[in-house]
């Protein structure tokens, strides 16, 4: 299989992780942390799928799209969304600022930097 393919598989597997965790937990530490830590996973594991940048360009523009989005609760996007949108647009967007959000980014990031550095290291993919 592809490395795109392998990209795409995983991150449907993560957008069905993310979806169980927004309908069944509603607070803790999974909901609060481990899903900012994953979302990152998933929006990388997307772009790398559809786009073909190198994976330090995908790490770092990954990041750039989750610190925007977060930066974007500061101003409180979400209310110039009709109505209707804003409950999806909060699930999507998130509703509060937090550092500690922005700190389980850079840890995803890091994650998956690290996780691509071992498999490199260790298989040899079929370009994308």
């Amino acid at each position: 299989m592809p490395k795109r393919g392998i990209y795409f598989l995983l991150f449907l597997l993560l957008l069905g992780v993310e979806i169980a965790i927004a309908n069944y937990l509603k607070t803790g530490f999974i909901r609060a942390y481990l899903g900012d830590f994953l979302v990152v996973i998933l929006l990388y594991c997307l772009l790398m799928s559809t786009l073909k940048p190198s994976v330090k360009t995908g790490l770092v523009l990954t990041l750039a799209i989750a610190f925007a989005i977060e930066l974007l609760q500061l101003i409180d996007l979400t209310r110039f969304f009709p109505q209707e949108y804003k409950k999806l647009a909060t699930l999507i967007l998130g509703s509060q600022f937090s550092w500690l959000d922005l700190l389980m980014y850079v840890l995803g990031m890091i994650c998956a930097g690290i996780t691509e550095l071992v498999l490199q290291k260790r298989y040899s993919f079929p370009s994308t």
